[in-house]
């Protein structure tokens, strides 16, 4: 199975990304990384803020968080 992940636009407040494109790719692989051993999920979180834990990789905590919304339905 091959899964490939293209985000075209990011958008983020309150976090600086010293490069947009390079942090959109990140995204991206560990979103397909995440699709591809997990699935998609059964379900999805209620929206809201992201907590985010100091040091925290940001391009993973980004897929976790989008990985997560995939099993909202439409």
């Amino acid at each position: 199975m091959t899964i490939e992940v293209d985000v075209r636009e990011l958008v983020l407040t309150g976090v600086e990304a010293p490069d947009p494109a390079a942090l959109g790719a990140a995204v991206s692989a560990a979103l397909a990384r995440l699709v591809a051993e997990r699935g998609l999920p059964q379900a999805a979180p209620v929206p809201g803020p992201l907590p985010a834990r100091p040091g925290a990789d940001l391009p993973a905590a980004l897929a976790e968080a989008i990985w997560a919304q995939l099993g909202r339905s439409a």
